[in-house]
């Protein structure tokens, strides 16, 4: 019984850790639905034509090209609006023995202007201090041996018929578990994509509309709507503000048992 006991509380108190994790990520997800319920949702044309700009809005529209056309991301070669690089060194540390360590290299992202579209009407998207939630991820490739590039936009890895390679996951399972080398991912935003944009609006000299981030409050894209974002917010706090009192219950009859 008394091993029951002890195997019993160490369940628990495993499961009260998982809680709360899950409950620090509900509080999370509480702020963002929050931000997301009490932020105005404009169209591009109402947004143009109001005389003060509101201090961040929501608006839902297609990306676009900017004024310098169409981006080209380098590892897939996807003809984008935006995309983002990531590097990872997979190496073992003077710490870490015979465990491989994953140190990120390179996170980089494109800061070309954008344009955005709604039926009512356009407005202009600088990518300077962003964040980008559910972006497609084009590229996916773990390359063994390597050492991390001087260049995370011209990885040495990309031969003509590699880029685009997917792999189903390369950070916890196959080879890059086990084998040093780097990671090469890339994420991007298509031409005609809809995407969800929370973003500080300011009007330009002459009369456009662009909106952008800051450093301390970036921008927020995603490519899903704002109900899906409220919806994935709710299901996060459901199960947080769930797990963690039903996993104290069992960690006080655990401890009753002893």
């Amino acid at each position: 019984m008394n091993d029951l006991a002890v195997t019993l509380q160490l369940v628990a108190l495993i499961l009260v850790g998982v809680g709360c994790f899950l409950w620090w990520r509900a509080m999370r997800a509480r702020a963002h639905r929050r931000s997301l319920q009490t932020t105005p949702n404009y169209t591009l044309g109402r947004l143009a034509e109001v005389d003060e700009l509101p201090g961040w809005t929501e608006v839902l529209a297609d990306a676009a090209a900017g004024p310098e056309g169409l981006l080209t991301s380098p590892y897939s070669q996807t003809e984008c609006v935006w995309f983002r690089v990531e590097v990872v060194h997979h190496h073992y540390g003077d710490e870490t023995g015979d465990r491989l360590e994953l140190s990120p290299v390179f996170d980089l992202h494109s800061h070309e202007p954008f344009g955005l579209t709604d039926v009512t009407g356009s407005a202009t998207c600088r990518p300077h201090w962003i964040h980008v939630e559910h972006a497609d991820l084009v590229h996916d490739r773990f390359d063994e041996g390597a050492v991390p590039p001087t260049d995370a936009l011209s990885p040495p890895h990309l031969e003509s018929g590699e880029r685009g390679v997917c792999t189903a996951s390369t950070q916890v399972a196959g080879p890059a578990a086990l084998t040093p080398g780097c990671t090469f991912r890339e994420w991007v935003i298509r031409p005609g994509e809809r995407i969800f944009v929370r973003s500080f609006p300011h009007r330009t000299d002459d009369g456009e509309v662009v909106l952008v981030g800051r450093e301390e409050t970036p921008m927020t894209i995603s490519t899903h709507s704002e109900q899906e974002l409220i919806r994935e917010d709710r299901s996060k706090e459901a199960l947080g503000f769930t797990v963690l009192p039903v996993a104290v219950v069992l960690l006080v009859l655990a401890l009753l048992l002893g």
